[in-house]
């Protein structure tokens, strides 16, 4: 039965988050779970704490995860990428690895059910400065000048810049109701799912008969999504739903 997978939140690379090896070795060996029995895979967001492409020069400590997510297209599983808040993703991703990147929430039939997938940053209304920013950070004209530092300089900035942006977004755990209505308003559009990250708190509701889903982390929680034609999943890994 085809089945697709959406995850989200590794932020692989953070200095405060500990076992860091022990934490890649569980995403690796979902992946390879992914490898053998998805259709597809949806990384909706911040899989890296930063990540920031230069033309000829890519952070080199995710190898692995890498040629993981390589197997999988050469096996023929489709991966989408939504670009989370920590992320600036670009044609290495795109070209080298076979990935498709987004900027925005996108829509997707998956197993016969309308779903609307997004990172979810910025969606709580009272964050207007935020959205703001993000305007302004991830604007092709800005990327394109700071990717005029040398990437010995620019790398190690955005990994700072990224510890900046959490500590200031701690505060969004009080805007539980807003990510609900941003999600309920999508599903009085005609979805039947929408799935979110970015909050890091898993959970899965029923909102007027249809499903709200946030996808949790990989972090503490190691939860994912799993849609088949029975309908979406939330699933902590190990555990597969089979």
């Amino acid at each position: 039965m085809a089945a697709y997978y959406l995850f989200s939140d590794a932020h692989l690379g953070a200095p405060h988050i500990p076992n860091e090896p022990e934490r890649k070795e569980k995403i690796l060996a979902f992946l390879e779970y992914v490898k053998t029995a998805g259709k597809g895979l949806f990384i909706v967001g911040d899989l890296f704490d930063s990540w920031f492409e230069y033309r000829h020069a890519i952070p080199n400590r995710h190898f692995a995860i890498f040629a993981k997510l390589y197997e999988l297209r050469q096996n023929g599983v489709e991966i989408d990428y939504l670009a989370g808040n920590h992320e600036w993703p670009g044609d290495y991703l795109r070209h080298e690895i076979g990935v498709q990147i987004h900027h925005e929430g996108i829509s997707r039939e998956l197993c016969g059910h309308q779903c609307f997938i997004t990172h979810g940053d910025g969606t709580a209304k009272p964050d207007v400065g935020y959205r703001l920013l993000k305007r302004i950070i991830k604007h092709p004209v800005n990327i394109f000048l700071y990717q005029l530092l040398s990437p010995d300089l620019g790398i190690p900035l955005a990994s700072f810049m990224s510890r900046a942006s959490r500590k200031a977004q701690q505060q969004e755990e009080k805007w539980p109701e807003e990510y609900r209505a941003y999600a309920a308003a999508k599903l009085a559009e005609g979805y039947e799912i929408v799935l979110m990250g970015h909050t890091h708190y898993p959970k899965c509701e029923r909102v007027a008969g249809k499903t709200f889903i946030n996808l949790g982390d990989w972090m503490t929680h190691f939860t994912y999504c799993k849609i088949d034609a029975a309908g979406p999943r939330l699933l902590a890994w190990p555990e597969r739903g089979d």
